[in-house]
């Protein structure tokens, strides 16, 4: 069976004029779990232990979207993009259902697939992830007025350069500030790097970059008010709903998983 470290990259050519990377991992039958990456990262950065895990009983597929790794294209500026490019690469790989598991700011572009083509979405999954903003001032259920992100934990992740930085910024941002926080992050970061199956790639995109420049511009996206914003629209979706996270995440404050 091929694992995260196995795993051979793939490439498949979507009507969209993309070429998308992607990996397949664990050799199941049955309907396959898709992952999207966080802000900054490509599928490299996946921990090894959770694909492999989620793997001996299913088949996953992680890929780079466009413009992103070793993908084609450019980053498009809105999520609806995001998303209309990741249901591309599902239809170019011929799934005709699938599980869908966004991370983060991934959590965002797979809310909006689920939206978009919901006869496709088995079941979804929102790890570390928010909605955007309501459009109404008071909403049931949200916390008033709504936390702020860590600005330092914001910070060290859009401006991260060398190597050494992108580390302290995966690090400060997705692990707790202790000695298991650390212990941690370093065994990750260990098992990051036992990929043998070709080179890896584990900078962060390039802050000075267009991908990344344009990621940052999506992002603000979440903070327009609008009917029509994907929170006001959270009700459509009909499939299973996993939201997963951490009791403190700095990035994506926890308290918008509650109101997912």
């Amino acid at each position: 069976m091929s694992t995260s470290q196995t795993a051979v990259t793939q490439y498949v050519d979507a009507a969209n004029g993309v070429r998308f990377a992607y990996r397949r991992i664990g050799e199941r039958d049955g309907v396959p779990l898709v992952m999207h990456m966080h802000y900054r990262g490509n599928m490299d950065l996946w921990d090894p232990l959770l694909v492999n895990t989620l793997a001996a009983s299913r088949t996953v597929i992680i890929f780079d979207n466009a413009g992103i790794g070793r993908s084609s294209g450019e980053v498009p500026r809105t999520f609806q993009a995001w998303a209309e490019d990741l249901l591309c690469f599902v239809e170019a790989l011929g799934l005709p259902k699938f599980d869908l598991l966004g991370f983060s700011m991934g959590g965002y572009c797979v809310q909006m697939a689920a939206l978009t083509a919901p006869h496709l979405v088995r079941k979804l999954i929102l790890s570390g992830t928010g909605s955007w903003i309501p459009s109404a001032d008071h909403v049931a259920g949200v916390v008033w007025p709504r936390e702020d992100p860590s600005a330092e934990a914001l910070r060290v992740l859009e401006e991260a350069e060398t190597r050494e930085q992108g580390l302290k910024a995966l690090e400060f941002s997705l692990f707790p500030d202790n000695d298991p926080g650390r212990s941690a992050f370093k065994q990750y970061w260990e098992r990051v790097q036992e990929r043998t199956a070709e080179p890896l790639s584990l900078d962060l995109l390039d802050r000075h970059g267009s991908a990344a420049q344009r990621q940052l511009e999506t992002a603000m996206d979440l903070f327009t008010k609008s009917p029509r914003t994907v929170f006001d629209r959270l009700g459509e979706l009909k499939m299973p709903v996993l939201v997963a996270n951490g009791d403190n995440d700095i990035v994506i404050p926890t308290s918008q998983s509650w109101e997912l």
